[in-house]
């Protein structure tokens, strides 16, 4: 399991929870690289170079890691000290027994850990998690739901609020009695996880007090140069140097043991929170994807190791900084429009549910997932269809562009 430390280099709490309206951003580094992502900014920062030096290290001299080395170099994200973190939040709260909010919400953006978060925290208290109601209750309005809610004594955790709900004429009534019940008290008292899409929609369609409400503050430069400098002491005792592909300037280094810290937080560093909007887990992601190797720099190599032992014995991992950005297929964009929204919306739907909740034919709808699918915008996961980390900044600004409503994460 990786341990990362409570604070980056400018004593900052890395996990750091925060009000709502405190919640703030990471800045572009130009606002140029803001409007175009981060392929563009990288062609925008090295054209100001008069004379162009050739790459550090070209495609075709990097080597892709193995799934067994990624997992070595980049761990799962372990969401255990978001869950202190948000202990530490809510010790006003809990010790005056709820009597001015009986409810606290935790509202977090697409692979931003909101559920994990809360699932850690209740397994800390063992408090008692309540489950989300079946598609089908929802559609029939089944409130037999509120029986898991018998023991009032005993504060409760919902750690996934948009999955009580569906965008349909029928697929509101569980969610807005839970709201009226929840927020008067009759539930006792209780911690409510979010997604940012679904708190959006709600915050539209009803006015939905908000006695407390948190949110995991965005990891900006600083705090991912700390969490992924802390993974990779994790991953080895080797030292480790990460560096850009095209220019050979250095992003992170280890000694082996410890973090060591770089005198300029890296353009790359910036750019990546900037695009991935502070959020951990497209942060981690785009990070995992990027990283490769060039396996016959080191002489203590064994030629004769296996591919994995190979890579990884080298000192220094290379970061692709001219990944092809991800793009919205051409096709109907209305269609594609509307999968991808409501995929959003409700953090991820089964087939049978989005044809449901769509003015589409089942056909149209299978037809834009594939197409969505072989551009790498969404994936199936665990029987629903989900809008892909490495996909979200692009299928987000699309949405934003067409004036559909979006999160304010």
């Amino acid at each position: 399991m990786a341990v990362v430390s409570e604070t980056n280099e400018n004593n900052q709490p890395l996990w750091q929870m925060v009000s709502l309206s405190d919640y703030v951003l990471p800045l572009p580094p130009t606002r140029e690289a803001a409007a175009k992502g981060i392929t563009a900014f990288w062609r925008l920062i090295h054209s100001k170079n008069v004379k162009q030096k050739p790459p550090e290290k070209t495609e075709d001299q990097l080597l892709t890691f193995s799934e067994t080395e990624l997992a070595r170099l980049v761990p799962a994200i372990d969401w255990h000290l978001g869950a202190e973190s948000l202990d530490v939040k809510l010790k006003d709260w809990l010790t005056q027994k709820n009597k001015n909010s009986p409810i606290c919400f935790l509202i977090g953006p697409p692979y931003g850990g909101h559920a994990y978060i809360l699932n850690r925290w209740a397994e800390m208290h063992r408090m008692p998690v309540i489950e989300p109601p079946a598609p089908e209750q929802i559609l029939t309005q089944d409130e037999s739901w509120f029986s898991d809610w018998s023991d009032n004594e005993r504060t409760w955790v919902l750690p996934s609020l948009e999955r009580c709900y569906l965008r349909h004429a029928d697929g509101l009534t569980v969610a807005r009695r839970f709201f009226e019940r929840a927020l008067s008290g009759k539930l006792g008292s209780g911690l409510v996880g979010c997604d940012s899409w679904a708190w959006s929609f709600f915050k539209k369609v009803w006015s939905v007090p908000q006695p407390a409400v948190l949110a995991l503050q965005a990891f900006d430069s600083e705090r991912l140069k700390a969490y992924l400098g802390e993974l990779a002491v994790s991953s080895t005792l080797r030292p480790l140097r990460f560096r850009e592909s095209d220019n050979g300037r250095d992003i992170l280094s280890t000694s082996g043991v410890e973090n060591i810290a770089v005198s300029e937080t890296s353009p790359f560093l910036k750019q990546l929170a900037a695009h991935s909007r502070g959020i951990l887990g497209v942060a981690w992601m785009y990070w995992r994807n990027s990283l490769c190797a060039a396996p016959n720099e080191t002489p203590e190599s064994d030629p004769q190791a296996p591919k994995a032992e190979h890579s990884l014995a080298q000192n220094t991992i290379w970061l692709r900084t001219g990944l092809k950005e991800l793009e919205i297929p051409l096709g109907p964009n209305q269609e594609i429009a509307f999968v991808l929204h409501c995929l959003l919306l409700h953090n991820g739907l089964p087939v049978d549910i989005l044809v449901e909740l769509l003015p589409l034919s089942r056909e149209v709808v299978i037809t834009t997932l594939n197409l969505l699918a072989s551009a790498s915008l969404v994936e199936a996961q665990n029987n629903a269809w989900r809008v892909s980390a490495l996909g979200y900044p692009v299928v987000r600004q699309f949405l934003k562009s067409n004036g559909y409503m979006v999160d304010l994460f």
